[in-house]
C-alpha cells in the first residue's frame, strides 16, 4: 500500500468553497427553497412539515443515531465480531463522536449561531436572515448551521471508509441518500435551510476523508517500520 497525495481531500476543500461561494453571493438560493414551502396564510407557516412521513422521520433520526453508536460498542466489544465488521464498527464509532457530535452539534451548530428558517423575518420571525457561513448573534445553542438531523444520515458514508472502491462508493451513495432525504424533511418543517443541509454532507464528509487519511497513512508507516 503507498501513500498518495490526498487529492480526495484537495476536492472536497475544492467542493466547500465553492458552494460557501455559490450561498453567500445567492443567498436567494436559501430563501427561494424554504419560500417555496412556506405558506403565509396557513395554519401552519410550512405545512408540509406537519405531514406524519415527515414527522415520523423527524422523530426517528435522533433515535438512529443512539442505534448506531450502541451497535458499534456492540460490535467492538463482542469477541467473535469479523474483522471486517469490527473495522467498520470502529471508524462508524469515531465518524459519530468526533463528527456528527463533535465538528457537527459542538462545533457548528453550538457556534454559528444562525437563525432557523421559522425564526427569520423572511417567514414569521423576529430575526434577520444571516446567509451560510455567517456567525451571528441570533441564536445561542442548536442553532441551524449545520443539520444534525441530515449529518445522521450522511454519517452512513464512514461505514465503507475501510473497504475497496466498489464497496466505498455504495456507502457514500447509501449515506448521501439518507442525509438528503432526511435534510428534504428539515427544509419542509422550516428547521433547516438548504445549505445547512449541504454543509453537513460536506462536514461529514470532510471527517470520513481524514479518518481514511488517517487509517491508510497508519498501515503505511505500518509497512515502513522493520519488525526487529
Amino acid at each position: 500500500m503507498k501513500w498518495r497525495h490526498p487529492t480526495a481531500l484537495l476536492r472536497w476543500a475544492v467542493c466547500t468553497l465553492v458552494a460557501l461561494a455559490l450561498f453567500r453571493l445567492w443567498p436567494e438560493l436559501d430563501l427561494g427553497v424554504s419560500g417555496a414551502v412556506f405558506d403565509a396564510d396557513g395554519p401552519s407557516r410550512f405545512p408540509l412539515g406537519d405531514t406524519p412521513p415527515v414527522r415520523w422521520v423527524y422523530l426517528a433520526v435522533p433515535w438512529i443515531g443512539r442505534f448506531l453508536l450502541l451497535a458499534s460498542l456492540v460490535m467492538l466489544f463482542r469477541t467473535h465480531t469479523p474483522l471486517r465488521w469490527r473495522r467498520r464498527a470502529q471508524v462508524l464509532l469515531l465518524a459519530l463522536v468526533l463528527g456528527l457530535w463533535g465538528v457537527v452539534n459542538v462545533g457548528l451548530k453550538d457556534h454559528w449561531g444562525r437563525p432557523r428558517p421559522t425564526e427569520v423575518s423572511a417567514f414569521g420571525g423576529p430575526h434577520p436572515f444571516q446567509p451560510a457561513g455567517t456567525v451571528s448573534p441570533y441564536c445561542d445553542k442548536n442553532c441551524s448551521f449545520v443539520s444534525g438531523h441530515a449529518a445522521t444520515g450522511f454519517t452512513l458514508m464512514a461505514v465503507g471508509l475501510l473497504g475497496g472502491p466498489a464497496t466505498r462508493r455504495r456507502w457514500w451513495c447509501i449515506g448521501l441518500a439518507a442525509g438528503l432525504l432526511i435534510g428534504a424533511g428539515r427544509v419542509l418543517q422550516g428547521g433547516h435551510f438548504l445549505s445547512d443541509v449541504v454543509f453537513a454532507g460536506l462536514a461529514m464528509q470532510g471527517v470520513c476523508l481524514l479518518l481514511r487519511a488517517g487509517w491508510v497513512g497508519w498501515r503505511w508507516q505500518r509497512r515502513r517500520v522493520p519488525i526487529i
